[in-house]
């Protein structure tokens, strides 16, 4: 009797020992340990929007130094990047606006766009909830497609702030309605005396509906 209750303690032990080691061999190395809901890894954005542009010429007369009457149109952006925690994701961002109509002047279709290329970051106060605040900075073109000239741009700096609210459809997909600006400010000298022009300054917000997918660990 006493033999066989040492054989069964034996045999317990040896499976709690089997058990634990098992453990500590899938604990060791960079093991994502992060609920499956939770925020992390690669993710990517995909949204389409409508963007009112308008722009002005920094001017030291404030009648002067006002923007344009806003134009509504299509407005398009594509993030992705790595998660760093629960609470920040941080990625590149490419997002444009652009609008085509037809200039008599020229006898053909113009095509004015505002395109930039920035680094964001979107911060969750909440590790569970789906709502976010984004901001970032980069480079910026703002320019037209002109029949017969050609295409004529400016290059200068952008930065851009939005918020949004990730819905979640599966595990791994959800759809973001999101509201975004972004103003991009350049300066170029004059053709004829080389000097500096006043500062051109353009900016887009645009209310949208993105995707958002976070393929896996």
């Amino acid at each position: 009797m006493r033999s066989s209750a040492a054989v069964s303690l034996l045999a317990i032990a040896l499976v709690a020992g089997l058990t634990e080691n098992a453990n500590a061999q899938r604990r060791r190395g960079l093991v994502d340990i992060t609920p499956s809901g939770q925020r992390h890894g690669f993710w990517m954005n995909i949204g389409l929007g409508a963007g009112t542009e308008q722009n002005r010429i920094a001017s030291r007369n404030p009648a002067e130094n006002t923007f344009t009457s806003g134009v509504t149109k299509p407005s398009f952006s594509l993030r992705l990047g790595g998660t760093l925690s629960p609470n920040f994701r941080l990625g590149a961002e490419v997002t444009g606006w652009s609008e085509s109509f037809y200039n008599a002047d020229l006898q053909g279709t113009e095509t004015d766009y505002l395109v930039g290329t920035m680094l964001v970051g979107q911060f969750y106060p909440s590790r569970r909830a789906g709502f976010f605040v984004k901001g970032g900075g980069g480079l910026s073109w703002s320019g037209a497609s002109i029949p017969g000239p050609g295409d004529a741009n400016e290059g200068g700096f952008a930065w851009t702030a939005g918020l949004g609210y990730e819905v979640k459809l599966g595990h791994s997909l959800f759809i973001t309605p999101t509201v975004d600006i972004m103003e991009h400010r350049s300066t170029t000298r004059d053709n004829v005396t080389g000097s500096l022009l006043p500062t051109f300054i353009q900016r887009v917000a645009s209310v949208g509906i993105a995707l958002t997918i976070q393929p896996g660990r």
